[in-house]
Formats: structure tokens, C-alpha cells, sequence
């Protein structure tokens, strides 16, 4: 009876055990149930989702060392999370569900503040610092890429504000510099952030996902919107003055919108060949498209744009394929027409001028071998000029 006992007492402790192990397991499996923040996922912090969804059209790229939340909105909250992204890592996120128009297209504002600080300041997130700031648009089959600079977040500020309607990135040495974040219209007092505390020379360039083409639309003042000069303060600097961008305080917005020129012509790429990705180059220079990525897939249209002037300059543009060891000139249409491409030396080197649309078309003609270049055409039609008085009303 003895042995009976201890048997049983055993199976006892045994059951006890393992059922013990088995509530101890989180079984979320990582799935965010239809929510970027839900709770039991087994993601970490607050159940923030940090794997990729496959499905997603928004590719971040944090290349700092710490890891990252990004917040959809100008004002990050807890109502607001997108997910986390690791740090020097890659993360895909799925914005279908977190916008309402994901089939007719649009754009988000995104915020980044580090995994550290949201948890410092979960009281009140709009008190942490917010190292990253970005414009990404978004539809069904669009896909857009952004990325977490580490030169532009750290322990040094600096704040500026829009005196635009429009939303204004701020550029590095040049309007064509690196990004160094983005404003909302009419932002102020924003903190943008800097890796060291060396003098920073900023350009505005006025960035918008105009209603009218459903395409990002940049254009740039001539004559108030001068470049501003910053030197970054410790974050433990409460003295910081903010920049104003436009720098004439006295600037009117009737004045900003007859003063604004398009810096860019918008060229829209459509790589027709097969099994094929294409880059958009003019001479040895890679292109990165407006969505950020600098290489056309197979059956895929993106939208570059490509510094030109108001009464036109000529462009050697080129489109590469088998790994940049084929490269296909790209050519005005014979005649000037905007239909056919016939493969003669009436074909000419287009003249681009900023403002306009254009298509471009990638086509495997045949005739020859698949590498060699004569065996395709790059066709380039000239569109309408963008007419901006429309495009900011339509905002």
C-alpha cells in the first residue's frame, strides 16, 4: 500500500510540474491579431511587433544601433504604433489595416523614438526625443523605402519650424543632399536630432503627395528660401533657439506659392522585360526612385526624379540590365511621334525639362542576343507640365 502511495504521489508531483511549465509558456506565436501593439504576441516590449510582415509595402532600414519604434502621425502615442524595427536590421511593415484609403493611395507621416526612451517615457511619449521623421506614401502594389540615419539622431538638437503650408524636408549641403528629416506644414518648434555637434548647413526642399497625379511632388522657393545654418546643442540644452524655414520672417504664403519652381522632372520607368530588374541612370549616375528603391522589377513602374532646367537640357539617360553589364540608351521616339520606337540613329537624346512628366519604356525587341544592348529599347514620351497652383490647392 505503501509503494501504491508513493506511486501515485509521484504521478502527483509530476502533473503539477508540467502543468506549471505549461502556463509558465507564451504560446502568442507572434502573430499582432490584427494589432500593431496587441499584448501575448511574444514580441517584447508591450507586445510591439518587430518581425516582418512579407505582405507589408513599407520597407524601414534602421542603420543605428539601437532599436527603433515608429509611430504613424506627427504626435507619436501609444494609439499610434506601427512596430519596432532592430537595430542595423531590416523590418517590412503592412499599413493596410492602419489606413483607410490603402486602395486609393496616400501618404503617412512616420516618427522613431528608440526602444529606451519610449520606455522612459511611456507617460508621455510626446516628451521623448523623436530621432527619425520621414514622409512614406503608401497603395495597393506601391512599396516605399525609408531609412534610419544614425548621423541624424543622437545626443545633440536642433529645432526648426515650418513657415509653410507644405510639407518641407530638410537637406544636407544641398537641396539634392542627404535627408535629414521631414516637417509637417506648419510645424513648429520641431527637434531634429544630429550624431555630433558640427555645423550643419540645411536646405528646404517642399515635399507633398499631390491629389492630382497620386504621386510625391517636390518643388522648391527661388528666392526666400535660402539655405539656414545650425550648430546641434546637447539635448541637455534648454537654450536652443529654432531656425525658421522660409528664412524672411515677414513672408507671406501667397508670396511662397508665386515664388515656387518645380526642381525636378518627374520620369516614371516601366521595365517591360522579363525575369529582368532594371536601373534608372543617367550616364554612370544610379537613380533612387521617389519610393526609395533604385532597381525596377520586372512589370514594375517607378517614379524618378531627375534635376533638369526650366528651358530643357539634354540627358544621357539609361536604363541597365544583367547586372549593370547591358546598358539600353535611352531614345526619343523616331519622328518626335510617342508610339512606336524604331532603332535608328533618328533617334535622339532627349531634352528634359523640370516640371514635366515623362514616361520612359524598357523593351526586349529581339534581333539579336539577350545581353547585347541593341536587343532592347528605352523609349522616352514627353508628358504635360505639372501645374502647381492646382496641385497645392488640391491639399
Amino acid at each position: 500500500m505503501m509503494k501504491n502511495n508513493r506511486f501515485f504521489t509521484g504521478i502527483l508531483v509530476m502533473a503539477l510540474v508540467f502543468g506549471i511549465a505549461v502556463l509558465g509558456c507564451d504560446t502568442g506565436g507572434g502573430d499582432d491579431s490584427g494589432t500593431k501593439t496587441g499584448t501575448g504576441n511574444g514580441n517584447g516590449t508591450d507586445g510591439i511587433q518587430w518581425e516582418s510582415e512579407p505582405s507589408g509595402t513599407l520597407t524601414t532600414l534602421n542603420n543605428t544601433s539601437k532599436d527603433m519604434i515608429v509611430f504613424q502621425g506627427q504626435t507619436p502615442n501609444t494609439s499610434n504604433i506601427l512596430g519596432g524595427v532592430r537595430a542595423n536590421s531590416t523590418r517590412v511593415f503592412d499599413i493596410s489595416d492602419d489606413v483607410d484609403d490603402f486602395d486609393v493611395g496616400g501618404y503617412i507621416i512616420l516618427r522613431g523614438i528608440s526602444k529606451e526612451e519610449y520606455e522612459k517615457n511611456k507617460a508621455n511619449l510626446s516628451a521623448a526625443k523623436a530621432e527619425y521623421s520621414a514622409m512614406a506614401t503608401y497603395g495597393q502594389g506601391k512599396k516605399f523605402r525609408t531609412e534610419i540615419n544614425p548621423a541624424y539622431s543622437g545626443e545633440y538638437y536642433f529645432k526648426i519650424t515650418n513657415g509653410g503650408r507644405i510639407g518641407m524636408e530638410l537637406r544636407k549641403n544641398s537641396p539634392d543632399g542627404e535627408k535629414i528629416g521631414y516637417l509637417p506644414a506648419l510645424a513648429t518648434n520641431y527637434a531634429l536630432y544630429s550624431s555630433s555637434a558640427d555645423d550643419l548647413t540645411i536646405f528646404p526642399v517642399y515635399v507633398f503627395y499631390s491629389n492630382i497625379s497620386k504621386t510625391v511632388t517636390t518643388v522648391r522657393a527661388t528666392s526666400f528660401a535660402e539655405s539656414a545654418s545650425v550648430g546641434p546643442r546637447p539635448v541637455t540644452d534648454q537654450s536652443v533657439q529654432t531656425v525658421r524655414l522660409p528664412n524672411d520672417p515677414n513672408i507671406q504664403w501667397d508670396q511662397i506659392v508665386g515664388n515656387i519652381v518645380y526642381p525636378v522632372a518627374f520620369i516614371t520607368v516601366t521595365n517591360n522585360v522579363a525575369n529582368q530588374s532594371s536601373r534608372f541612370a543617367s550616364s554612370s549616375k544610379v537613380h533612387f526612385a521617389q519610393n526609395g528603391y533604385d532597381s525596377i522589377n520586372s512589370g514594375e513602374s517607378l517614379t524618378f526624379e531627375i534635376s533638369a532646367t526650366e528651358a530643357g537640357q539634354q540627358i544621357n539617360l539609361n536604363c541597365t540590365l544583367y547586372g549593370g553589364t547591358t546598358t539600353v540608351a535611352v531614345k526619343t521616339a523616331y519622328g518626335g511621334t510617342t508610339t512606336v520606337a524604331v532603332k535608328t540613329a533618328g533617334n535622339e537624346t532627349p531634352v528634359i525639362k523640370n516640371g514635366y512628366d515623362y514616361t520612359v519604356t524598357l523593351t526586349y525587341t529581339g534581333g539579336g542576343e539577350l545581353t547585347a544592348p541593341a536587343s532592347y529599347t528605352a523609349v522616352i514620351t514627353e508628358g504635360a507640365k505639372r501645374n502647381i497652383t492646382d496641385e497645392i490647392t488640391s491639399l
